[in-house]
């Protein structure tokens, strides 16, 4: 799989509630907030989240809308893991969208990786879209 740069993406909570983890380990967190993204893809986004806590790791679950320079929108989802103690994070991007320009993207699975400051709020990741250029022979 070849990975080709999407964009860098600055991610800000302006909101969150959390349950913190119970003995068991399972703590839950709603969160929203903005984003900025430059690169192939650009533009300013707000998004919720509703991750699931497990220990000291975050499992986020967003949904969100990207408002691209012309004003159209492109819906995403995004999944992954984060780290709350070291500040590590990967995520997977999904997108939806009708905007002739950005069409390419319903066929894009991105990851990203990157830094996050849970008592600040804060993220900043690269994201890179997946290309697959790995294709064996089938067995016949």
């Amino acid at each position: 799989m070849r990975l080709d740069h999407l964009c860098d993406a600055d991610w800000t909570y302006d909101l969150i509630h959390s349950v913190e983890p119970s003995e068991q380990g399972d703590g839950a967190l709603y969160g929203q907030g903005t984003g900025s993204l430059t690169g192939r893809l650009a533009g300013q986004a707000q998004w919720s989240n509703a991750p699931r806590l497990r220990g000291d790791h975050a499992h986020p679950d967003a949904r969100g809308v990207i408002v691209v320079p012309s004003g159209r929108s492109v819906l995403f989802r995004l999944t992954g893991l984060s780290s709350l103690t070291d500040g590590r994070g990967v995520h997977v991007l999904m997108f939806q969208t009708d905007d002739p320009e950005h069409e390419w993207l319903n066929t894009v699975i991105a990851v990203g990786e990157g830094s996050i400051d849970p008592g600040r709020g804060l993220l900043a990741m690269r994201y890179y879209e997946c290309v697959v250029d790995h294709l064996p022979d089938l067995p016949s």
